[in-house]
């Protein structure tokens, strides 16, 4: 009896279970067919965002960009072409960088325009500079400058002088007419302007003045030969050691005392320079007073003309710079 109430009660157990287990897959059944639940309209309204609208940002005009401007080339510098030989010109400080771009481009272009070949200024900023790039052993292709520096060149660097100014120089001490009948001496403690050394003007000078003890106060702070002048027109200076041209020119002014003569602005080649190169250069210069087409290629150097230059005219020169002390 007992076995069959245990019997019936685990058929009973059984029945529910698979009952509860069909009941549930029907129902998973009918979810998967029906999709999920649809949202209410209420809460669809809910669930809108609101967006708000954009303005669409203005525009900004772009500035406009100015067209290039194309520098134009000076014509006395011409663009050398690939297979043309250039080569630099120094021309020693007697004139600021720019007074000296007056004076020395229309030689420049004249070069450039009856030769092969292709020039190029260059300068120096003042005296200082200048010996202290000689000392260096800077050798420019070609050099125009006074003799003494020319010689010097030849001895040390083998440079080879080309043409000369057809006249010699000279460098006279000019003083005021209020210093009339003046001598040396009487200038001994009193202010003389000058270009610095080694300006062969400067170095003349001193060697008027073999006692150190008694010897001008040298002021050498001009910028060029005429600055030397206009410092005594200023009352700055009483006296001012300048070349044969202003002397010439300053026919109101005493002239003290004169030097020897001296070859004239030089024109020099370094040993770079190609033989051929050179005697076209000296071809050139020679008959450039024959060209009035350009006349101020020789009037700005204030010379007549160009003439060949014989080294032996140089030879012993350089001695003139054992007044400055970094001779070596």
């Amino acid at each position: 009896m007992k076995t069959s109430i245990r019997f019936l009660f685990i058929f009973a157990l059984l029945f529910c279970s698979h009952s509860l287990l069909a009941q549930d897959v029907e129902d998973e059944e009918s979810v998967a067919e029906t999709g999920p639940a649809e949202v209410a309209e209420g809460d669809t309204e809910d669930l809108q965002l609101e967006i708000p609208e954009l303005e669409s940002p203005e525009l900004v005009e772009e500035p406009e960009i100015p067209e290039r401007q194309v520098e134009e080339r000076d014509p006395a510098d011409p663009v050398a072409d690939e297979d043309q030989l250039s080569f630099n010109l120094m021309v020693h400080p007697i004139f600021t960088p720019e007074q000296a771009e007056l004076v020395y481009l229309p030689l420049i272009a004249y070069l450039n325009e009856v030769t092969p070949y292709h020039f190029q200024l260059q300068t120096a900023r003042d005296f200082h500079r200048y010996w202290a790039e000689i000392r260096r052993g800077v050798t420019p292709d070609l050099v125009l400058e006074d003799a003494h520096l020319t010689a010097l060149r030849m001895r040390d660097f083998d440079y080879v002088p080309l043409v000369k100014a057809e006249e010699p120089t000279t460098f006279s001490l000019l003083t005021s007419g209020m210093n009339m009948d003046a001598d040396l001496v009487d200038f001994v403690g009193r202010p003389v302007s000058s270009m610095p050394a080694p300006s062969l003007g400067y170095l003349i000078l001193t060697s008027w003045y073999d006692n150190p003890m008694q010897q001008p106060v040298i002021q050498s702070n001009a910028s060029s030969w005429l600055d030397a002048v206009e410092i005594v027109f200023s009352m700055e200076a009483d006296a001012a050691i300048v070349p044969h041209n202003l002397v010439a020119r300053y026919v109101n002014m005493e002239n003290v005392r004169t030097s020897e003569e001296f070859p004239h602005s030089t024109i020099s080649a370094s040993r770079d320079v190609p033989e051929q190169v050179r005697q076209d250069i000296v071809s050139a210069l020679t008959i450039l007073h024959d060209d009035p087409e350009h006349f101020p290629a020789l009037h700005e150097l204030d010379i007549d003309r160009f003439i060949p230059a014989d080294p032996i005219e140089y030879e012993g020169l350089e001695r003139w710079l054992q007044q400055v002390f970094t001779f070596r």
